[in-house]
């Protein structure tokens, strides 16, 4: 090794870096540069700025001294990491990464299990959203429990008041959002298919074809008088304060309280025990219906939650129910056309309607019923 200054020779780089402090004055970057550096040497290889100079002997470090250069070449789990560490291509250093991340899989998976084996309690140990982990630190049963219940609801707490927050952050997250599945690549129409087939998880459609009409029926009602009461315990419980107690709205007990008075009709006709249902074989659904006498029908829609075209543009709906507005729209018309088809003659009114005139329509649907 020859010091290209004074053409003294040395054993090593080493030698020539001491003989250059003592001897000559040039910085060992300097040195190095004019006579030690290799091509493509001295660049950041991943951002392309000046590289670290480390000494006569090392050279240039391949990175700069950036926060976030040096982050990447910790990050061992990733691509980039593996064409730095490798001098390998992208391609070849993703496959590599797959291979590397299926042989971590298999060593993590089996020292979990190695452990589930010895503790069968193991991973309900690890959260503090069970009883196990607090059984485990000491408490008693109850105390578990109660923790437990404190942690969910803190937890639950959080994540409402979060997306309550940021509800555009989370319009995308679910199979019943029409974002989920456009993020997905889907068009707007086939999005609002899917969010249909995902609506009908549970129909009584889909009881009768799997179980059969008779026992399908059975169980669709069975599951929905288990849901109305767990519903109606909630309601109760006040669980369900910001919703109308009663199943009815007001402007409509009001409007067929007084038809029922002005035409003396005892019979419970309408929003009671004896609400009328008919299932309708050829469509393998069954409708309930709000006010029903002498094969007249009379039903009273809620602007807001039968979406009135009225106030389908203006900040009266929620997005969501703009959303599937014309879902609803259908479905009464399927449930209108049903009844209709046999022998019914039906009457629609609008909530909004009502209220703008109380007498006028009252007086219609009397003159409807007595035709």
């Amino acid at each position: 090794m020859k010091c290209e200054l004074c053409n003294k020779n040395f054993d090593s780089l080493v030698g020539l870096s001491v003989h250059l402090n003592k001897y000559h004055d040039i910085s060992k970057k300097n040195y190095y540069d004019k006579y030690l550096k290799k091509d493509n040497e001295g660049k950041c290889y991943f951002c392309g700025n000046d590289a670290k100079f480390l000494n006569i002997k090392k050279g240039y470090h391949r990175i700069c001294d950036s926060v976030d250069c040096l982050g990447k070449t910790r990050a061992t789990s990733t691509s980039e990491f593996l064409m730095y560490k490798y001098g390998i291509n992208k391609e070849d250093a993703i496959l590599l990464n797959k291979k590397k991340s299926k042989e971590r899989g298999k060593i993590i998976k089996k020292s979990l299990n190695d452990r589930f084996k010895e503790n069968p309690n193991f991973f309900k140990e690890k959260s503090h959203q069970t009883l196990e982990y607090w059984l485990k630190r000491g408490y008693s049963e109850e105390d578990s429990k109660e923790k437990v219940r404190e942690v969910l609801g803190n937890l639950h707490k959080k994540t409402w008041e979060k997306r309550r927050k940021n509800p555009d952050l989370y319009d995308d997250i679910n199979t019943t959002q029409i974002k989920y599945w456009l993020k997905k690549g889907y068009s707007e129409e086939d999005s609002i298919k899917k969010i249909k087939q995902r609506q009908r998880t549970f129909t009584l459609k889909y009881c009768i074809d799997k179980y059969g009409e008779e026992q399908g029926i059975k169980i669709f009602n069975d599951r929905q008088r288990k849901w109305s009461e767990k519903i109606e315990k909630m309601y109760q419980d006040g669980k369900f304060s910001k919703f109308p107690k009663e199943p009815y709205s007001k402007p409509e007990i009001e409007l067929f309280d007084s038809i029922s008075i002005k035409m003396n009709i005892k019979d419970k006709v309408h929003y009671g025990n004896d609400q009328f249902f008919r299932y309708f074989s050829d469509l393998k659904q069954t409708f309930s219906y709000d006010f029903v006498f002498n094969k007249k029908l009379i039903e009273f829609n809620g602007d807001y939650w039968h979406c009135n075209p009225l106030y389908y543009n203006s900040n009266y709906f929620h997005q969501y129910l703009q959303m599937f507005a014309y879902q609803i729209w259908d479905k009464d018309k399927i449930r209108i056309d049903a009844i209709k088809g046999v022998g019914f003659d039906v009457l629609e009114i609008w909530e909004s309607e009502y209220k703008q005139n109380k007498e006028k329509i009252i007086h219609k649907c009397i003159e409807f019923l007595n035709r």
